[in-house]
């Protein structure tokens, strides 16, 4: 099953969490996971934590991580912790246990039913990952939406129409609960078996979605980035190797460009963070170039040494930009659209101003619990997509995309390989590569990568080995990875792996 990680943002004004890249709400995972703990202590520490969640009682959550918590010597942590679990039981509402599975005694898996209609998926799994060093204590835990056992698939791979039918009826159920807008497209070697559109690019005005509406790709721009800097490299313009300074000798911050190379920014393993929350404090309307959100973190201090371990980072692939802009000598966004989007057909992807005035682009909303209500998040990105992320495409164009991947259009095959072969884990069972994931889903490889913000959610999902790609965009809140999720499910099911 694919795991996707999710950074939690610090305290900015955003008061959801973003998605990195598809499905799994996955908090504090710092470490491996190698002990075996008492399967009996796991059932403890399982129906603690549920028992906690549906009790409401801040003091009991206390007291389960005071108990359980691998880190509960540390009050901000504890602090931090308290957060999450408050905001997995406003999320979730009271949950039943269906099952608990310690058969992995390092990652417990409980299948939980929520009772919150809003829950995109009403049938989740919460996942518990145990210390190494201390294997009767957890230090992480998440969601992922659940199977379904109400559902039973035939003990055979599905057919096209079959998985078209089941992805079809999932929706129409997230449609009628208000959860889903947005766009879907599903491709069998390139010629897509199902589509569709749903609810409202605009609710002011009643404006329908359709298969070519824009929406905001959230982290996806990333893909993007990754195959300009790979181009680069084989046209032997620069090495994965160079450092930042080779490239950008006047870069203000001396010790990120002597230390970080090429390759530790398109893996995340820079040790930079994120300029959001610079960017939340002051007039973000303003910026619109890759150097704008680049020089609000430029003098941030390291996280952590180059190299040392996996930390998703927002302000690794806008020096990348950087670097894209002083090789070519051109615009950051004239170079993808010259050698990334315009070779691969994507009429409709660009990083739109947010004051343009531009055709048949979706309008993002989130949910407001104070309100009962949508909210448009006009106020909670960006003026302007960039090398990181916040630029606009369809599910049209990311399967022109993935076809111009794999055709040659956009990279030589060897270069394809480096560009989508996992260089770090990021997550259980999941490998990061050049700025896209590497992932098995049921024995079935997939590249991808999704985004997600406030009313922002989309994903992209290429099965290598069958031919399969999966895409879903929305102008709300992370339904679109629910809808991927479900699809690979339904696509690797009992699915034959290719010799």
């Amino acid at each position: 099953m694919n795991k996707i990680s999710l950074n939690i943002l610090k305290e900015i004004k955003m008061k959801r969490i973003l998605i990195f890249a598809t499905g799994l709400m996955l908090i504090g995972l710092t470490s491996a996971v190698l002990a075996q703990p008492d399967p009996a202590h796991l059932k403890q520490v399982a129906q603690g934590i549920i028992e906690s969640l549906n009790s409401g009682d801040s003091e009991q959550r206390g007291r389960f991580l005071k108990k359980y918590y691998a880190n509960a010597d540390s009050a901000s942590a504890i602090e931090r912790w308290q957060g999450h679990l408050e905001r997995f039981s406003q999320d979730l509402g009271k949950i039943k246990i269906q099952n608990i599975d310690v058969s992995n005694p390092a990652q417990l898996q409980i299948l939980i039913r929520t009772e919150n209609p809003r829950t995109i998926s009403q049938w989740q799994n919460l996942e518990i990952y145990m210390d190494s060093e201390r294997p009767e204590k957890f230090f992480s835990m998440g969601l992922s939406p659940g199977r379904d056992p109400t559902v039973t698939l035939p003990d055979r791979p599905l057919t096209t129409k079959e998985i078209a039918k089941y992805v079809s009826d999932f929706i129409d159920d997230l449609v009628a609960r208000d959860v889903f807008s947005g766009a879907v497209s599903l491709a069998k070697d390139g010629k897509p078996f199902f589509t569709g559109a749903y609810g409202k690019a605009n609710l002011r005005w009643g404006i329908d979605n359709k298969l070519n509406t824009k929406f905001n790709l959230g982290s996806m721009n990333k893909m993007f980035t990754g195959v300009a800097i790979c181009q680069l490299v084989s046209q032997g313009k620069l090495s994965f190797d160079d450092l930042i300074i080779r490239y950008l000798p006047d870069y203000a911050n001396k010790e990120v460009a002597g230390k970080v190379t090429v390759h530790h920014l398109l893996t995340h393993t820079s040790g930079m963070g994120s300029y959001w929350v610079a960017m939340s404090n002051m007039d973000w309307t303003a910026l619109r170039s890759v150097k704008d959100y680049a020089d609000l973190a430029v003098n941030d201090p390291l996280e952590f040494e180059p190299g040392e371990r996996f930390g998703y980072s927002n302000s690794g692939p806008l020096v990348l930009g950087l670097i894209i802009e002083a090789i070519s000598g051109m615009n950051y966004h004239d170079y993808i659209r010259k050698h990334v989007t315009g070779p691969a057909g994507m009429i409709n992807t660009d990083c739109y101003n947010v004051d343009d005035v531009i055709p048949n682009l979706a309008q993002g909303y989130y949910w407001n619990d104070e309100t009962n209500a949508y909210r448009s998040n006009i106020f909670e990105h960006s003026a302007r997509g960039s090398a990181a992320g916040g630029g606009f495409s369809t599910v049209e164009d990311l399967q022109r995309f993935a076809r111009s991947l794999y055709d040659g259009t956009l990279l030589p095959a060897d270069m394809l390989e480096i560009y989508t072969t996992g260089k770090v884990d990021f997550g259980p069972g999941d490998r990061y590569a050049y700025l896209i994931s590497d992932a098995i889903w049921e024995g079935h490889r997939t590249v991808g990568h999704n985004g997600g913000a406030p009313g922002i959610n989309a994903d992209l999902k290429i099965f290598t080995d069958i031919g399969f790609t999966v895409t879903a965009m929305s102008n709300v809140d992370q339904a679109a990875n629910a809808i991927t999720t479900y699809a690979a499910r339904l696509i690797t099911h009992k699915r034959p792996v290719p010799n």
